[in-house]
Parts: structure tokens; sequence; C-alpha cells
């Protein structure tokens, strides 16, 4: 936030020296505009990856003086107890990926199968708390990675170590991790 007021007052500075002293360089402009937005984008995602999702939204909508896009609130639903659900897992992978691309991430779509994918099979993941939550009746299921990290509606916000969600996942047979560029209309 204090980079963001620092921001401004130096690009009013600038603005009001510019006016004395003729237009400023569209360049210089451009430049101010590319840092403010990369500085909105980068202290949104630390909020996101501390857990803190209603503190992005409120941050974004007092930065910009608008309300926070659809997408940044996608991703809040997208971590939502409600979406702990066999089935849900396309969605939910598309509204962490779409937001993370948003804020500048690279995140990339992984497919998890069971090894006889014509053989329907439970997919489980330990919580945290020991209880035991399908992730997949069908043997299927489809998650964000990024930096190493596992996003979900599993995981929230703030993700989890990738090897130690794949030691949180059980199932009767292998699990088969793939990364795919783009999520299928159905499994």
């Amino acid at each position: 936030m204090r980079l963001l007021r620092v921001w401004l007052v130096v690009s009013c500075l600038m603005i009001s020296t510019g006016a004395a002293h003729g237009a400023m360089p569209v360049r210089e402009m451009l430049a101010a505009q590319v840092m403010g937005a990369d500085s909105l984008r980068a202290h949104t995602l630390g909020l996101i990856a501390r857990g803190e999702v209603t503190g992005a939204i409120d941050y974004w909508a007092v930065t910009t003086g608008r309300a926070a896009p659809s997408w940044l609130f996608a991703l809040k639903t997208a971590f939502s107890a409600s979406k702990q659900v066999a089935g849900a897992c396309q969605g939910v992978a598309r509204s962490i990926h779409t937001a993370f691309t948003q804020l500048g991430g690279k995140p990339e779509f992984v497919r998890l199968t069971t090894r006889d994918p014509n053989k329907y099979e439970y997919i489980v993941i330990k919580m945290m708390d020991g209880r035991d939550l399908n992730v997949s009746q069908t043997g299927y299921h489809v998650l964000v990675r990024m930096n190493g990290r596992a996003y979900d509606a599993y995981t929230g916000a703030v993700g989890m170590p990738w090897a130690e969600y794949l030691s949180r996942l059980g199932a009767r047979s292998d699990i088969i991790q793939t990364v795919i560029e783009a999520l299928p209309e159905t499994p």
C-alpha cells in the first residue's frame, strides 16, 4: 500500500512538473502505469498466498476504486468448502488457473487419473483434520500446480506443497499425473 501511495505522489509530481515544462513523455507515463499495475498484482497475489482472498478482493477494490474483477470473486468461491465434492474439480481448477494467470503467474493444469481408466475408482484425500474426503468417484481429478504447490478446493488458497498433496491422496491403484494444456469439457 505504501508503494502505491509513493507511486501516486511521484506520478502527481511528474504530471505537475510536466505541465510546467511541457508534456510528460508517453514512455514515462506508461512505465508508471505498468509499475502500478505490477504492484497491484504482486500485492494481491501475496495476500492470496497467505490465504487472505477476502483481503485481496478488498485491497483490489480500495486500490483501484472499482469493484474487484469477477475472476477474483470466482477464486474465493473455488476455495469454499462447498466445492469440496467429487465432480467440482474442473470448475474449481479453471477459476484458480484464471486468477493466477490474471495476476501474472504461470499456473499449469494437472490431471490425476487412476491406473485403469476404464474402471471407475475413488480417489480420496486425507485432510489436515484427519477426515478422508472423496476427490473423485471416477478416477479422474484435475487441479492447478504453480511454483511447486498444489491448488484445489481441498488445499485452500495457501495451497499445499506438491509432494505433500500427492502423499495425502489415496486410491486402490496407482495415481498417474499428467500436465495438460487445457481442460476438456467433460472428463
